[in-house]
C-alpha cells in the first residue's frame, strides 16, 4: 500500500513536470501557437521567476519538509536525526538558489571558481549525512536514491559550466540541451522526493504521504518567534541590501523565498483544517488562495493572462496596483475571523490601511522595474506574515 502511495505521488509530480517540459519543447521547436509565443515567459523553465521555476523550487522545498519529517520520526525511534536535518537544510538551500538564482549571481561577479566554497560546503554536508545513513542497512537504498538525485544536479551544473564555451554546440542544439537539463533537474527532484517518502516508510510512517509530513509545517504554530525573526530578516535584507543593489540580481529574486514558502505552508495548514472538519467549504477556498498566492510571487498572473489571451487590460498589471491582489488571502481569512468574532473590524482596517500606505510610499519607484519588484516582495512578505498571525490567533481562540 505504501509503495502505491509513493507511485501515485510520483505520478502527479511527473505529470505536471511533463507539462512544463512539453511547453518548453514546443517553444524551442519553432512551431508554436501565438498564445505560447506571448505567454511562454510565464511558464518557462529556462527563464527566472516563472511558474515553471516555482514548481521546481517548491519540489525541493517539499523534499526538505519530508526529510525534516523523517528526522522527527527518527527521534521517536531513538535513531540519529541530525543527518536528515542536514539534508533538509540542503534542500531548502537549493530551493533558495532556484528562486534567487544565487549561483548565477556569484559566478557573474566572482567567476565559476567563486562557487567552489559553496560546492565544498554542500559536498561535505552530503558526505557526512549520507555516510551516517549508509550504516543503517534499511537506508542504503534511500542513500542510493539521494546520491542519484544529487549526482544529476552536479552533472547539470557541469554542463552549465561547459556551455559557456561558444564552440560547445550549434545554437539549434543548445536549445534542446536546455530541454535535457531542465528535464533532468525535474527528474532529480522527483527522485529526492521519492527517497524521502521511502525513508518515511522505513522509519515507521506506513502511509508514506507528503501530507503526513505536515506535522513539520504544524510546528509553525509552535514557533511564532522564529517566524517573526525570519520575517524581520526578510524585510531588512530586502530594503537594506537587495533593493539598493538590485542590479546584482538581474535574473532570480532572493526576496521571494519567504513569501513563496510561507504562503505554501499556510496552504498546507489550511488543508489540515479541512481534514479536521472545520468549515470545509471555506478552507478549500482558502487553501486555493494560499497556494495561488505562493505561485503568484513568481510572476504577475494578470500580465500572464494578458499575454495568454492577447488582450491589453492594464488593470492590476503594474506594481504597486497589482500588489493589492496579494491582500486577497488575508482579506478572506480576516472576514471569516470577524464573522466568528475572533477579531475586531478595526484590526482588519488597520492592516488594510498599512498595506495601502505601503503601496503609496513606493509609487515613486515605478520607473525602476526590478527595484519595484523587490519592494513588492517586502510587501507580500508582510501580507504572508499577517495571514500567519491571523491563523495563529484563530487557532488560539478555538475551544
Amino acid at each position: 500500500m505504501a509503495h502505491k502511495s509513493i507511485i501515485r505521488q510520483w505520478y502527479w509530480h511527473a505529470l505536471i513536470s511533463l507539462a512544463f517540459v512539453v511547453l518548453m519543447t514546443l517553444f524551442f521547436s519553432g512551431k508554436y501557437p501565438a498564445w505560447l509565443h506571448y505567454s511562454y515567459r510565464g511558464v518557462s523553465l529556462t527563464h527566472e521567476m516563472s511558474y515553471g521555476v516555482w514548481w521546481s523550487a517548491i519540489g525541493l522545498f517539499i523534499a526538505g519538509i519530508i526529510f525534516a519529517q523523517v528526522a522527527l520520526l527518527s527521534k521517536q525511534q531513538y535513531l540519529p536525526a541530525w543527518p536528515w536535518y542536514i539534508l533538509s537544510v540542503a534542500m531548502v538551500a537549493l530551493c533558495f538558489d532556484e528562486i534567487g538564482s544565487l549561483h548565477e549571481t556569484v559566478a557573474r561577479f566572482a567567476g565559476w571558481q567563486g562557487l567552489l566554497p559553496f560546492a565544498m560546503i554542500f559536498g561535505i554536508g552530503f558526505l557526512i549525512a549520507l555516510t551516517s545513513l549508509f550504516k543503517r542497512k534499511a537506508m542504503r537504498g534511500v542513500v542510493a536514491l539521494i546520491m542519484i538525485g544529487i549526482g544529476i544536479f552536479a552533472l547539470v551544473a557541469g554542463l552549465e559550466f561547459i556551455e559557456h564555451d561558444p564552440n560547445f554546440l550549434h545554437h539549434f542544439w543548445r536549445r534542446f540541451r536546455l530541454v535535457g537539463e531542465e528535464t533532468s533537474e525535474l527528474v532529480a527532484i522527483g527522485i529526492l522526493i521519492t527517497a524521502g517518502l521511502t525513508a518515511m516508510k522505513r522509519t515507521g510512517d506506513t502511509n508514506c504521504s507528503f501530507l503526513n509530513a505536515t506535522c513539520v509545517v504544524e510546528r509553525l504554530y509552535q514557533a511564532p518567534m522564529l517566524i517573526f525573526v525570519l520575517f524581520v530578516l526578510q524585510v531588512i535584507l530586502t530594503l537594506v541590501l537587495i533593493v539598493p543593489n538590485y542590479t546584482f540580481f538581474p535574473e532570480g529574486n532572493p526576496s521571494a523565498l519567504f513569501p513563496v514558502c510561507l504562503f505554501f505552508c499556510l496552504g498546507i495548514l489550511a488543508r489540515q483544517e479541512i481534514q479536521q472538519g472545520h468549515q470545509t467549504g471555506f478552507w478549500r477556498f482558502q487553501t486555493v488562495l494560499f497556494f495561488a498566492a505562493s505561485v503568484m510571487q513568481m510572476y504577475n498572473f494578470n500580465t500572464y493572462l494578458n499575454n495568454l489571451f492577447l488582450v491589453d487590460i492594464p488593470l492590476f498589471v503594474r506594481a504597486p496596483f497589482s500588489w493589492m491582489i496579494a491582500v486577497v488571502p488575508y482579506l478572506s481569512l480576516a472576514l471569516l475571523a470577524r464573522a466568528k468574532g475572533e477579531i475586531k473590524f478595526t484590526e482588519i482596517l488597520k492592516y488594510l490601511c498599512a498595506f495601502f500606505l505601503f503601496a503609496l510610499v513606493v509609487v515613486s519607484e515605478m520607473r525602476l522595474r526590478f527595484r519595484v519588484e523587490y519592494l513588492f516582495l517586502a510587501f507580500s512578505s508582510t501580507v504572508a506574515y499577517s495571514c500567519y498571525q491571523l491563523m495563529l490567533k484563530m487557532r488560539a481562540m478555538r475551544p
